[in-house]
């Protein structure tokens, strides 16, 4: 199985219909076989998902920025079903601990005066090193 070590940050890649690539670095944390991100569902990454489940994931820091000879892995991700988010969610604060709990505080105040805070939960299951950054 592919290894991307443990870095804090991924910079997940789709693809556009035109086939340009839009990368974008998101925190991220292994469940099961696969790695797992949240993201608001009305955002392009996850638009673009629902037209092609290709993926390119390699490691970064918080801008995107990758080291050089990196390696970027080929991949295939999916929308996360219902029932897998709480697993996901429990991925997510047993990595990030505090901090993704505070991340979440304006979800729940946005609960409260009654707009949507749903999130919409990623999942990549690793395929072959495709190259190195």
């Amino acid at each position: 199985m592919p290894d991307l070590g443990n870095p804090r940050y991924i910079r997940f890649t789709n693809f556009r219909r035109n086939g340009d690539a839009v990368a974008t670095p998101v925190w991220f944390a292994r469940m099961g076989t696969e790695w797992v991100f949240s993201s608001s569902p009305e955002v392009g990454k996850v638009k673009r998902l629902r037209n092609n489940p290709a993926v390119e994931i390699t490691a970064c820091d918080v801008r995107g920025r990758v080291k050089a000879a990196a390696p970027i892995f080929g991949g295939t991700a999916r929308l996360l079903a219902d029932d897998e988010v709480p697993t996901a969610k429990s991925a997510m604060g047993s990595k990030y601990g505090i901090q993704w709990k505070l991340m979440h505080v304006g979800d729940v105040l946005k609960r409260l005066i009654g707009r949507p805070s749903e999130s919409a939960f990623i999942a990549v299951k690793l395929g072959e090193q495709l190259r190195s950054e």
